[in-house]
């Protein structure tokens, strides 16, 4: 299994994303990301390797397994307070 999951990583488009992110370089200052343990346990690591351009702090991810549970989406609710508190904290709203 460690062999197969070895060869997994998040999905082509999310790639491309974070290719065309990092190319762009819009005036982000936050990102996180959401997704699912099926892009495999690296995945964040390697999404954030993919954007090195953009000057952005990464905010807690929410990753979970299999079909969402009530503790993902409290986990979601967090992450978009964090989201709000942040733009409050540096006047972006």
């Amino acid at each position: 299994m460690a062999e197969i999951e070895a060869h997994l990583g998040p999905h082509p488009l999310v790639i491309y994303a974070a290719h065309l992110a990092n190319a762009l370089r819009p005036k982000l200052k936050f990102a996180s990301i959401i997704g699912s343990y099926g892009w495999s346990s690296k995945a964040i690591e390697q999404i954030a390797g993919l954007i090195p351009n953009l000057k952005v702090e990464i905010l807690s991810p929410v990753l979970c397994k299999g079909l969402p549970k009530e503790s993902d989406f409290a986990a979601l609710d967090e992450l978009a307070a964090a989201i709000a508190a942040k733009h409050k904290e540096h006047n972006c709203i």
